[in-house]
């Protein structure tokens, strides 16, 4: 004889804050369903919804009951089964009608649902189809259930309304700022703010990212000084923590008030300038945001960013770049570049007379430059990295910082006012005809001041560039030469990283292009746009790691009439296939012709 199978009882939980679990209704509903499953000789299994809301049916969509409403039409929970609820508004407080529909699929399925009570109630397909006042009792607690969601729903709404005029008028009404900002309270629901002693750590990450270092190598060199996380974690930090930080407005100060709306925040209103103390200046902000696009696009360039090359050296045979090579054949590894399109083998479809064949990109670029050697001998002897202008660089950079900071500043204003604007025009294609008059009047005023802070950012913009075009004559070379000595002295990988990924973005300003000539077995390093050339041997075995260098230097100045400003895009690219003959070579000498010589 087959003994009979024993039913399932499904306790299921839920309350809506975490902090309900404080209380005792958690121990109550627990030790009840435990004894109900014993008195009635059923199976218990738990659901707990912790943290979710019945009102909008999250619960059922997201949550726990979901799941079990899933195993119900599965049949994994099969008829018969019962389903023990504190109340039914632990199962729903949807209005009347969803929340009753989800009553009768329950019941429908041939699941008992048991109330704890007082008193314990019990129901079921059959017993509510022949029972009309009990039916009507539970249509009654579902209306009361949802009347009361949506009491609470007005009066959190007005609240938090509240909030935001307040806000607006100045008072601080956010008591959970950002973690770099402690609130503290001053009087009921105001706080005053200041920055605490996360606030240097974030400043650190938005140096970083303005410096053009990814996220996720930020992230990393965190973890390695055992730097804790905004937020206590034991997972340390991520891309995503340190992008949150990056992309964050707050930094700057602003505050957008809000509210939740289907569990995702909603902008209500015009973000508030100067809410909370700025950690970062505007341009600091703005430079980090510049470099944004530059994450989560490839792997990090070692720990040491290990080509000063990258972006500028190229194939003289056929203009691909140059591609870093390890070399593993012995203990002792060097670094190569190599052509990318030769050593991948790259082929393009070339045809004549409609026969068409694979032909290489790249026949002529077999050689192997030694990097190590390159990247010395091109510091060593590139004459324009070594003025010592940092003395007329700093006075330059700080009236720069200044114009920087004056254009920050009026691009946040005006995109504040676009987005203001945006919203009025939207308003006066939605709103009521009583109210378009008013709404067009304050479009206009916002159009105008628009249109005033256009032309004062052109205005800035304009003396930022004269600004920026002496800094030019200054900065890169100089800076190179001081970065060199930071970085060969720097005692840790992140400082390294970060001077090299400095030096690489202030070399491209000077430098146009690094062409590697196989055939000639030589590379050349052209600047001002071909106006300037130097030409180095490529040296190989152990012996050339000491090696120095006279390099060949041309001055394409004396052989081209005017000056570099006209010297325009075809002439360089002229220059660049121009080889550099012996006798328009200058060696270890830059010398630029006297008006006379003209």
């Amino acid at each position: 004889m087959q003994d009979k199978p024993q039913r399932l009882a499904y306790s299921y939980i839920r309350m809506s804050t975490e902090k309900q679990i404080r209380g005792d209704s958690l121990r109550r509903q627990l030790e009840w369903s435990d004894a109900y499953a014993k008195k009635h000789d059923l199976v218990l299994r738990s659901l707990q919804d912790i943290g979710v809301s019945a009102w909008k049916g999250k619960n059922k969509q997201k949550g726990k009951l979901g799941d079990f409403m899933r195993m119900v039409k599965e049949g994994v929970v099969p008829s018969g089964s019962y389903l023990l609820v504190e109340s039914l508004d632990r199962l729903s407080r949807m209005t009347v009608m969803d929340a009753l529909d989800l009553f009768r699929e329950i019941l429908r399925a041939g699941i008992t649902v048991v109330t704890m009570g007082p008193p314990e109630q019990v129901y079921t397909w059959d017993g509510l189809n022949g029972d009309f006042g009990k039916l009507i009792i539970t249509l009654t607690i579902m209306v009361r259930a949802n009347e009361e969601s949506e009491r609470k729903s007005t009066i959190i709404r007005a609240a938090m309304e509240n909030k935001r005029r307040l806000s607006r008028q100045g008072v601080k009404t956010n008591q959970s700022p950002p973690l770099w900002i402690t609130a503290k309270k001053i009087a009921k629901g105001e706080f005053e703010y200041e920055l605490n002693d996360r606030a240097e750590v974030v400043r650190w990450i938005f140096e970083r990212s303005a410096e053009g270092i990814g996220f996720d190598t930020i992230a990393r060199e965190l973890n390695a000084k055992g730097e804790p996380t905004l937020k206590p974690s034991e997972r340390g930090w991520f891309h995503t923590s340190v992008s949150n930080i990056v992309t964050s407005r707050s930094a700057i100060g602003e505050y957008q008030p809000g509210e939740t709306v289907d569990g995702k925040l909603v902008a209500r209103g015009d973000p508030i300038r100067g809410y909370y103390p700025a950690v970062v200046s505007d341009d600091v902000w703005l430079r980090a945001q510049k470099f944004v696009h530059r994450n989560r696009k490839g792997g990090r360039a070692g720990t040491r960013f290990s080509n000063l090359f990258d972006g500028l050296a190229e194939c003289a045979h056929c203009s691909s770049r140059m591609y870093m090579l390890n070399n593993s054949r012995s203990a002792k590894q060097w670094q190569y570049l190599v052509c990318s399109a030769n050593f991948r083998k790259l082929v393009s479809a070339s045809g004549i007379n409609g026969d068409v064949s694979n032909v290489p990109v790249c026949t002529k670029g077999t050689g192997r430059f030694r990097y190590d050697l390159a990247e010395k001998f091109v510091l060593d002897n590139v004459m324009e990295f070594g003025a010592d202008d940092l003395m007329q660089m700093r006075k330059v950079g700080a009236e720069l910082q200044n114009a920087n900071e004056r254009m920050a500043a009026l691009t946040l204003a005006l995109d504040d006012l676009r987005t203001r604007e945006a919203r009025l025009l939207k308003l006066v294609e939605t709103e009521d005809e009583a109210e378009i008059p008013g709404l067009l009047t304050a479009l206009k005023t916002r159009t105008h001041e628009r249109v005033a802070v256009e032309k004062q950012l052109d205005a800035a913009r304009h003396d930022r560039d004269v600004l920026a075009a002496r800094q030019r004559s200054l900065d890169p070379a100089s800076a190179i030469q001081q970065m060199r000595k930071e970085w060969e002295t720097a005692k840790d990988d992140a400082t390294r990283y970060g001077l090299r990924v400095r030096c690489n973005t202030s070399m491209r300003n000077i430098i146009d292009w690094i062409a590697f000539d196989s055939e000639q077995n030589v590379f050349t390093v052209v600047l001002f746009g071909g106006l300037r050339a130097y030409r180095f041997p490529n040296l190989k075995g152990i012996r050339a790691r000491g090696a120095t260098v006279i390099p060949q230097v041309v001055d394409m100045g004396l052989f081209i009439d005017g000056s570099p400003q006209s010297f325009d895009a075809a002439m360089a690219e002229k220059v660049k296939r121009l080889p550099l003959a012996s006798e328009v070579s200058l060696v270890n000498d830059v010398r630029y012709p006297k008006d006379s010589d003209r």
